[in-house]
């Protein structure tokens, strides 16, 4: 709109692995500072119809593409066709889900008799493979099966590595890399990232504890309450 007009700013839309290829692009040399928001919009969750909410019956894809070709990997490729032992090692590693080999057990055993091509499918055979206790949980029992599925399709984690590595090669001295993270997979490698660039005498840390959201802010948007921001310097 016009309030841009004036300003210099252009809109990429791109994966975080290829930040360097885009700053190159738009003959960028270095950057005072770079942000990632590693959360996903509400809008990406709802109203996507590629099955990454639970609570939607769609087609089974979860692929950040709007539309996917067929090479790319998608869930239903996933649960329809990896073997029980990856499939419980991804909801285990990626959704850190602690009924993961009873959900791949259940997976399984379903698609032999009819192929999972819905994120309700799914849903069912989830809520069939855990203990009642766990269906009545605050936690939607599919919760964490859903994001690990996710992660695997779309590679969160590998891009999130690439995204730093090259990111911060492009940050000039006093610049900041701040990374919003929602969960303590994608936390884990920022920390161990931020760690290494410290040990290299490369950058210094702003916190050493991340800055977390207020009460007041969890009251009016409950989906920040697992958000952690933390921030480095290259020195």
């Amino acid at each position: 709109g016009d309030k841009f007009k004036n300003c210099n700013i252009s809109f990429v839309n791109d994966n975080f692995r290829n930040i360097d290829k885009v700053l190159v692009k738009t003959k960028v040399e270095e950057v005072d500072g770079i942000i990632f928001d590693l959360g996903l919009s509400s809008d990406q969750l709802e109203n996507s119809g590629r099955g990454f909410s639970f609570l939607k019956d769609e087609p089974l894809l979860m692929t950040m593409k709007e539309n996917p070709s067929r090479e790319d990997l998608t869930a239903k490729e996933i649960v329809n066709t990896w073997s029980e032992e990856s499939l419980a090692d991804i909801i285990h590693g990626y959704g850190e889900e602690r009924f993961a080999r009873r959900i791949a057990k259940g997976v399984v055993e379903t698609r032999v008799k009819k192929k999972i091509e819905s994120s309700f499918d799914l849903v069912k055979v989830i809520n069939d493979s855990v203990p009642v206790a766990y269906r009545m949980g605050h936690l939607h029992p599919a919760t964490r099966t859903f994001q690990a599925l996710r992660i695997a399709v779309n590679d969160e984690l590998g891009a999130l590595k690439n995204g730093l590595e090259k990111g911060f090669k492009f940050l000039k001295k006093g610049g900041r890399m701040s990374v919003i993270s929602f969960h303590s997979l994608e936390d884990r490698i920022v920390k161990r990232f931020y760690k290494a660039k410290e040990k290299e005498e490369k950058a210094k840390l702003i916190n050493k504890k991340p800055f977390t959201p207020s009460i007041e802010e969890i009251r009016n948007n409950n989906r920040s309450r697992s958000a952690k921001l933390r921030i480095l310097e290259r020195i």
